[in-house]
C-alpha cells in the first residue's frame, strides 16, 4: 500500500511539473492602448500621444520592436520617450511600458490617429503583433490672431488721416481746448473692450460641452455605412476584417450612445452598457463582434462567419428615417 501511495505521489509531481508552464502562460494577458491629451485643437498647437503596452499576470514577453504610429499629413512628430513601471492589480503583477510621442498640428481637418503597431516575443519565443485602438482628433484653422491683427491696423490708418483733416485754421478752432491725444486714448479703450468681448464669445463657442452630450459631425452616418460596406470585400485578410469590424463597432457605439467607446477596451465597453439603457439586441451584437475581433487580433484565432458578423454590426449602424 505504501508503494502504491508513493507511486501516485511521484505521478502527481511529474504532472504538475509538465503542466505548470502551460498554466502560467494561460494567465498571461497583453494589450496596447492609445490616448491623447486633447481631442480638439488648432493648427500650431501641440499634442501628447501616449501608448501603454500592458502585460498582466506572469509573463516574460519581450518587446522586439518599439511601438510606431502611422504618419499623418496633419501632424509633425517632434520626438518620443519611453518608461516602464510595475504594479499590482487585482492581486496580479502588471507591467506597463509607456511610449510618449510629441506632435504638432500642421493642417486643419478631422484626423484618425492609429492604429499603432507593436511587435513582441511571447514566453514561447514566438514573434507576435498587437495593434492599438484609433483616436480621432479635430484640428481647426488658427484664425484668432489674424482677426486681432486686422483690428490693430486701424489706429495706424486713422493717425495717418488726421493731418489731412487739419487743413485750415478754422478747422483747428472747432477742436480748441481738447487734449491732442484724447482721440487715441478713447480708441485704445474701446479696442480693448472689443477684444475682451470677442475673446469671451470665442471661448464660449469653442468650449467643450460637459457630460456625455456630443456634437455629431455632418455626414457621420454615411461615413459609418460606407465603412460597413467595405467589410463585404472578400479580399480582406482575417486581421484586416477584424480590425475594421472592431473600429466600426466602437465608432457606432460612440456616435449613438455618447461615450468614448473608441478609447475603451472590450471589457470597459461591456461595463459601460450596465450604466446605460442599451437594448439587449445591440448589447449582444456589440459583444459578439468585439470578442470575435479580439480573439482574431490578439490570440491568432480563425475567422468564420463573416456575413453573420457583418449582420450583427449592421444592428449598431445609425438609424435614419429611411431605415
Amino acid at each position: 500500500m505504501k508503494k502504491l501511495t508513493r507511486r501516485l505521489s511521484w505521478g502527481l509531481t511529474l504532472l504538475l511539473l509538465m503542466t505548470g508552464p502551460s498554466l502560467l502562460r494561460a494567465q498571461q494577458e497583453v494589450g496596447l492602448k492609445m490616448d491623447v491629451d486633447k481631442r480638439q485643437m488648432e493648427v500650431g498647437d501641440s499634442l501628447t500621444l501616449t501608448l501603454d503596452f500592458k502585460q498582466i499576470g506572469t509573463t516574460n514577453s519581450a518587446v522586439v520592436q518599439e511601438p510606431s504610429i502611422p504618419s499623418s499629413e496633419n501632424f509633425e512628430i517632434h520626438g518620443s520617450s519611453s518608461s516602464t513601471r510595475v504594479m499590482i492589480m487585482n492581486r496580479q503583477a502588471t507591467e506597463v511600458s509607456t511610449t510618449t510621442f510629441h506632435l504638432t498640428a500642421t493642417k486643419a481637418g478631422t484626423v484618425s490617429l492609429g492604429p499603432a503597431l507593436l511587435i513582441y516575443q511571447d514566453p514561447d519565443g514566438k514573434r507576435r503583433e498587437i495593434q492599438s485602438n484609433i483616436v480621432t482628433v479635430t484640428i481647426a484653422e488658427k484664425s484668432g490672431f489674424s482677426f486681432f491683427g486686422k483690428k490693430n491696423e486701424n489706429p495706424a490708418s486713422n493717425s495717418n488721416a488726421a493731418p489731412a483733416s487739419a487743413a485750415t485754421p478754422d478747422d483747428l478752432r472747432t477742436i480748441k481746448g481738447l487734449p491732442s491725444d484724447s482721440f487715441s486714448w478713447s480708441y485704445i479703450f474701446w479696442l480693448i473692450v472689443l477684444i475682451l468681448i470677442v475673446g469671451f464669445v470665442w471661448r464660449v463657442l469653442t468650449k467643450k460641452p460637459a457630460g456625455p452630450a456630443r456634437v455629431n459631425p455632418v455626414g457621420k452616418e454615411a461615413e459609418l455605412k460606407m465603412a460597413w460596406k467595405k467589410l463585404g470585400n472578400d479580399n480582406l485578410s482575417s486581421k484586416e476584417f477584424a480590425l475594421g469590424l472592431s473600429n466600426l463597432v466602437r465608432e457606432c457605439l460612440q456616435y449613438r450612445f455618447g461615450f468614448a467607446a473608441v478609447d475603451c477596451t472590450t471589457e470597459e465597453i461591456l461595463m459601460e452598457f450596465s450604466k446605460r439603457k442599451v437594448p439587449d439586441v445591440e448589447k449582444n451584437a456589440a459583444e459578439k463582434c468585439l470578442k470575435t475581433s479580439d480573439r482574431i487580433l490578439y490570440a491568432d484565432g480563425n475567422l468564420t462567419g463573416r456575413d453573420a458578423l457583418r449582420n450583427a454590426c449592421a444592428v449598431l449602424l445609425p438609424k435614419t428615417n429611411k431605415d
